[in-house]
């Protein structure tokens, strides 16, 4: 944990996105007029992006790990994108249409595109990715593709999804690399993906091509000639850079070794001092996912299976401190389960749980857990991914805080793969902790952690257990409903009942900021983060 508090760092935050939050529209670029334009770009040269660590996979149709979804968006595609207004445009469909009751979705797709390895690339991918890999393996895509009956490949240019119910969120849905990466049939057909060599070699139709990955230092990907958008990428070379270090990370942009630090790979400690630095830029993207810092709450065993225990926990928490030490107030304190950066469902009446330890006491001397002679009540864990840098410094905190009340909290960092296993496969914790999505919209980045059909052993979904049919039926209403103010109102009710039940810890809401070479422009390019760096280049 940082020894000083850094008081002025979330006065520091939110003028930063006053300042700043318009400039990451006005920095994107485009060479279409869907996009906003920019200075002009010099074509060619090479961009090195730094990535926190070894990403998990490569292919974001099993694993959403955020550095293998930025990562994909590079290689593969999706059949719609998004500009920077956040409006869908054509990707790997040049049209769609969709029917008056809005249960059928009709995408054209463009006739001249082709897989890296050559192989032309056909509706069948489309439909068989989505629904073999994506569905299965990939959690928000569970949420995304919970509405739609199936995935039809008209012809080799046309796919129509066939949906149970209307689903506004569907359209949208499908721009995100976490959870609609389209991949190759013909070469992840007959396994399990999870052992395809391909999810570490990948063949994609994207701008860049994947050359080479050495773990523990770098990844290189390469233009694709023949990509079907043409006069794009502006980029000849994407070099991402594994500096697991922090320091070195903001060393590294400072000295122009790098040129690039997504939002997953800026230390938040960092950003005060790269934006005195004249050749770096730092503004706060724009991301419609809307993420939340929240810990899993194991449900299933006492003494948390408990709604008093839970309720206890979060009196006991300072999540005011923990926003400001850990933070360093990049965000804003958490009311429940949708970020406040969703503004259209966001709705802070809910039960509140400001920092009170007395009432965490009797609430847990209420509960049957009174201290011991030791001054001790129970011991619980929390774990989370080495990699999710604020989380150590979380962890210290919270077992402060909860020593006070007599809980004697453990801290168990691991490393991804051993966190994912042991979280979301095998739910050996008690909390967990990491950063996950709330959007772009409820019905696919909210309800999937809740909801009782999500009770699997897959990554990001319901690991702690949770399971209240009422929500699940409001939950099922507001996917359905056309009218917006009848969703708004039936996510405030979700809300509610989750902000009474507490099956997780949520912290803070999220913002994210990014810093890059001042000569770079087109960053970020849209608003999901997860996307190709095709508009992006040099301005000399």
């Amino acid at each position: 944990m940082k020894p000083e508090t850094h008081g002025h760092h979330r006065a520091f935050a939110r003028a930063l996105r006053r300042s700043l939050g318009v400039a990451a529209v006005a920095l994107a670029v485009g060479t279409t007029p869907s996009f906003a334009q920019a200075p002009k770009i010099k074509e060619g040269g090479t961009m090195v992006v730094a990535l926190p660590g070894d990403p998990d996979s490569l292919n974001a149709g099993i694993v959403t790990d955020i550095s293998t979804s930025n990562l994909s968006g590079q290689f593969y595609s999706t059949i719609v994108r998004q500009d920077t207004e956040g409006q869908v445009q054509p990707y790997l469909a040049e049209s769609w249409d969709i029917s008056e009751d809005g249960k059928t979705y009709t995408f054209h797709l463009f006739k001249d595109i082709k897989w890296h390895d050559g192989t032309p690339f056909t509706a069948e991918d489309i439909a068989w990715s989505l629904w073999n890999i994506n569905k299965e393996y990939n959690g928000p895509a569970s949420g995304l593709l919970e509405a739609v009956e199936r995935i039809e490949a008209v012809d080799d240019h046309t796919v129509v999804f066939h949906l149970k119910y209307a689903y506004p969120p569907l359209l949208r849905g499908l721009t995100y690399f976490n959870s609609s990466t389209i991949l190759p049939k013909h070469i992840f057909e007959g396994g399990d993906p999870r052992q395809n060599p391909a999810s570490f070699n990948p063949v994609g139709t994207g701008p860049f091509v994947f050359k080479e990955y050495v773990r523990g230092s770098h990844i290189v990907l390469e233009k694709y000639a023949d990509f079907h958008l043409k006069g794009q990428p502006h980029l000849d070379r994407l070099v991402f850079q594994i500096i697991p270090n922090e320091a070195a990370r903001a060393l590294a942009l400072e000295k122009g070794e790098i040129d690039y630090m997504p939002y997953y790979a800026i230390s938040l400690s960092d950003v005060e001092r790269l934006k005195d630095v004249a050749s770096v830029k730092i503004t706060i993207a724009p991301r419609q996912i809307a993420g939340e810092y929240m810990g899993f709450i194991n449900n299933r065993k006492e003494p948390l299976s408990k709604k008093e225990v839970r309720q206890a926990l979060y009196y006991a928490i300072n999540r005011e401190e923990i926003l400001e030490k850990a933070g360093f107030g990049f965000g804003r304190v958490s009311t429940g389960p949708i970020s406040s950066e969703q503004t259209i469902f966001y709705t802070g009446d809910v039960r509140q749980y400001p920092y009170d330890p007395a009432k965490a006491e009797e609430m847990l001397d209420a509960a049957g857990y009174p201290k011991g002679a030791d001054g001790k009540r129970f011991g619980i864990r929390v774990s989370y991914d080495v990699k999710e840098g604020p989380m150590d410094d979380t962890a210290k905190l919270m077992r402060l805080h909860l020593a006070r009340i007599g809980i004697d909290l453990k801290i168990e960092p691991l490393d991804s793969n051993a966190w994912r296993e042991k979280s979301f496969k095998q739910w050996d914790f008690d909390i967990t902790m990491g950063s996950f999505s709330t959007g772009p919209d409820p019905a696919i980045g909210t309800e999937r952690l809740y909801v009782c059909r999500n009770i699997e052993p897959l990554f990001a979904r319901n690991a702690s257990g949770y399971c209240n049919p009422k929500l699940d039926e409001i939950f099922a209403e507001a996917a359905k409903e056309s009218d917006e103010p009848k969703r708004v109102a039936l996510y405030h009710e979700a809300q509610k009942i989750l902000a009474e039940d507490v099956p997780h810890l949520w912290i803070w809401d999220r913002l994210y900021p990014i810093a890059f070479n001042a000569k770079l422009t087109g960053l970020p390019a849209e608003p999901t983060q997860y996307g190709p760096y095709d508009l992006v280049g040099w301005t000399e």
